[in-house]
């Protein structure tokens, strides 16, 4: 992988089933890659972080998405100074915004439900579209920040690497 992948997951636990019922899929997670075998990430019991591939030891599906046009080297470095800035942030999980995106789809015209948004507070989706909009990055310029997992897999903007075991993507790359 190359700074800049973007990991969708399929997750299993209770609160993935919660977000599969939200979402209208089984996409539940999506993390950022930044290089030297490390992520970004944000979760329901976590701040935003940079850590390990937890995914390796893992049974969960994942897809490996890239950007079509090859980032530069500038771009690279940007997403990995933003990552570690908002490491330092330790911005939280944004369970709010979750809601909010449930009632949009339900409620679409309830100006109400915008008030829901707090800042400096992320969902998953949410982390990764705003680190890669600071590399002049922006995947989804009409969607205002409502973003679920499958959204990424059907930007045009991205390709899919593959669809497997992350550990078994692991050990082949």
């Amino acid at each position: 992988m190359i700074v800049g992948d973007i990991i969708v997951v399929s997750g299993k636990s209770l609160i993935s089933k919660i977000i599969q019922k939200v979402a209208g899929s089984k996409w539940t997670h999506v993390a950022l890659y930044i290089g030297g075998g490390y992520i970004i990430e944000i979760d329901w019991n976590t701040k935003s972080s940079i850590v390990r591939e937890k995914y390796s030891i893992s049974n969960l599906e994942c897809m490996v998405l890239r950007n079509k046009n090859a980032l530069t080297k500038e771009q690279q470095d940007i997403i990995i100074s933003t990552a570690v800035s908002y490491q330092r942030k330790g911005f939280r999980y944004d369970w709010l915004r979750l809601i909010s995106l449930y009632l949009k789809s339900k409620f679409p015209n309830n100006k109400l439900i915008d008030k829901l948004d707090r800042r400096n507070k992320f969902i998953c989706t949410e982390l990764v579209d705003e680190i890669l909009k600071e590399a002049g990055i922006d995947l989804f310029p009409n969607q205002g920040g409502d973003i679920f997992p499958h959204d990424y897999l059907a930007c045009e903007q991205l390709i899919a690497l593959n669809k497997v075991k992350w550990s078994s993507y692991k050990k082949a790359n």
